[in-house]
């Protein structure tokens, strides 16, 4: 039920801050997320990722966690204001919420995704990943601009296939 109230109130979000096409869009693309096959994401994300002092993490690391897949770069001005306030977010409540985040770059170079994460608290998607698996995760939750984190639950369920704003915006409802 907390989801429910939750995806309801971003969805409000939506409808408040943009025109009704967008809004229309939005929509559409949860509910298209929503539907997704639990096995199709669990396939995705089934892979080793790196922590910032480069030991592995494996999914089954992050058993029974919710996990955020944030798609950003180094070279997007948004993306570079908003990594600040969602490591803020995310050192106060990861633990307490038992989720995950995961970094998808969207970079041009292996060395600017590099020092981009030294600024970031979470796990990465490796470089080598990045053409495939990360690209497969970006279609898959439906975004077409970054910043964007889509939430996905401990079953593997695309949740919320864009929640940046509740996450900066409502953080203790997140």
């Amino acid at each position: 039920k907390q989801w429910y109230q939750r995806r309801v109130r971003g969805l409000f979000c939506i409808c408040c801050c943009t025109d009704m096409k967008t809004m229309i869009l939005a929509i559409l693309a949860i509910l298209i997320a929503c539907s997704l096959s639990d096995d199709a994401v669990k396939n995705l994300l089934d892979t080793t990722y790196k922590d910032r002092n480069g030991e592995d993490v494996k999914l089954s690391d992050l058993s029974g966690k919710y996990i955020g897949l944030y798609f950003s770069a180094h070279w997007c001005p948004h993306c570079r204001d908003y990594t600040p306030e969602l490591a803020k977010v995310y050192n106060k409540l990861h633990a307490d919420k038992n989720w995950q985040l995961i970094w998808v770059s969207e970079d041009h170079s292996e060395d600017e995704s590099d020092d981009y994460f030294k600024e970031m608290p979470w796990i990465r998607l490796q470089w080598s990943e990045k053409a495939t698996r990360g690209k497969s995760l970006f279609a898959l939750s439906k975004q077409q601009y970054i910043p964007a984190v889509t939430m996905v639950d401990p079953e593997f369920n695309v949740i919320n296939p864009e929640c940046s704003d509740l996450i900066t915006f409502e953080p203790e409802d997140f």
